[in-house]
């Protein structure tokens, strides 16, 4: 393979977009520009992660079959939505981890037996109070099973029951589930890439595969998305910036029209060529993640959220009172390891 594209291939191999690359080339009619191996390598990794695809496809059918006879229909996400209900035209083109499947806080139990009835072992336990049980898994799967009762941790950006309520039912292979909204699946793909858990907006980093699907997504469902919600729901929690960098980052790699009522603002247009900084001096992440961490924690959303009713004052005085607390409960040595996590 030429030294040429190996950083090409680095970085796909690192975002997780390698399959996706070898389709764009391919729908381009560039492949046979490339030299031999390289093209080669790029079609054998397309081909494995179709095999594994349609493993998994089958694994999340036997999945919500069995909860389904238990009388749920589980809401699909992500990845495992993909599998069944595009933006791909080939499923084979999104590499993922894992399934992740939603179901209704009071059927946590159940879905949990239906996992135990199909061999599944909890691998990764969260704590009580997450916005997800964990992760099973099988030995010989192809992937493990996220399973969560919210979308994302800040379920006041997106509760899971509003996500019920606006999804569409579907029936495939012989089971029921839900399909989020096209606009609900825009939101989740911006919250869980932009500020769920660690925060990537905070340090400044980009999820390439992320923004690739957001602009699939955009490009697969066109007018059904509704970006006036999008926009006013993200607006109401404080939430602009990082979506106006997000779509700011859509464009500029993958060529996605701007979808918003206003152009961004300043600050969004900085933070961008933050992250594309550090996208290409990838050492400079490491120096913001301590920051990125501390702004993630105290961000202005999950301030109001915890302290913005009742406890009266302002950010200023939730801040105080949320890093009282989390010392009190956790420590300077927990708070230390939490500032300076890097994953």
């Amino acid at each position: 393979m030429t030294e040429e594209w190996a950083p090409v291939f680095a970085l796909a191999n690192d975002h997780l977009l390698t399959p996706a690359l070898f389709a764009a080339l391919r729908r381009a009619h560039c492949l046979s520009q490339l030299p031999s191996d390289a093209a080669n390598y790029l079609a054998t990794l397309h081909r494995l992660n179709a095999r594994r695809n349609r493993s998994l496809r089958r694994q999340a059918v036997e999945l919500v079959g069995a909860l389904n006879r238990r009388g749920m229909t589980p809401v699909l996400l992500k990845g495992g939505l993909a599998l069944f209900d595009g933006p791909y035209a080939d499923p084979a083109d999104r590499m993922m981890r894992d399934i992740d499947i939603l179901v209704p806080a009071y059927g946590r139990d159940r879905s949990v037996a239906a996992l135990g009835d199909l061999g599944y072992r909890l691998s990764r336990p969260y704590p009580e109070g997450h916005h997800a049980v964990g992760d099973f898994a099988r030995p010989h799967d192809a992937g493990s099973v996220d399973l969560h009762t919210e979308l994302v941790d800040m379920s006041y950006v997106l509760p899971a029951a509003e996500v019920r309520a606006r999804a569409t039912p579907k029936e495939l292979d012989g089971v029921r589930f839900l399909a989020p909204s096209p606009t609900d699946r825009v939101l989740h793909n911006l919250l869980h890439a932009q500020v769920h858990f660690l925060g990537n907006f905070y340090r400044g980093e980009l999820q390439l595969q992320q923004i690739h699907e957001l602009a699939a997504l955009t490009r697969h469902f066109g007018p059904a998305i509704d970006w006036s919600l999008v926009e006013r729901r993200l607006c109401e929690h404080r939430l602009a910036t990082p979506l106006e960098s997000y779509l700011l980052a859509a464009r500029r790699l993958f060529g996605l029209a701007w979808p918003l009522s206003k152009p961004p603002a300043a600050r969004a247009l900085l933070h961008y060529r933050r992250c594309d900084l550090q996208l290409r001096i990838p050492w400079l992440s490491w120096l913001g993640v301590p920051w990125g961490n501390v702004r993630g924690a105290f961000a202005w959303h999950r301030m109001h959220a915890l302290y913005g009713v009742g406890f009266g004052g302002g950010p200023v005085r939730w801040r105080a009172r949320h890093l009282l607390r989390y010392l009190h409960r956790h420590g300077v040595a927990a708070a230390l390891e939490r500032m300076l996590r890097a994953a």
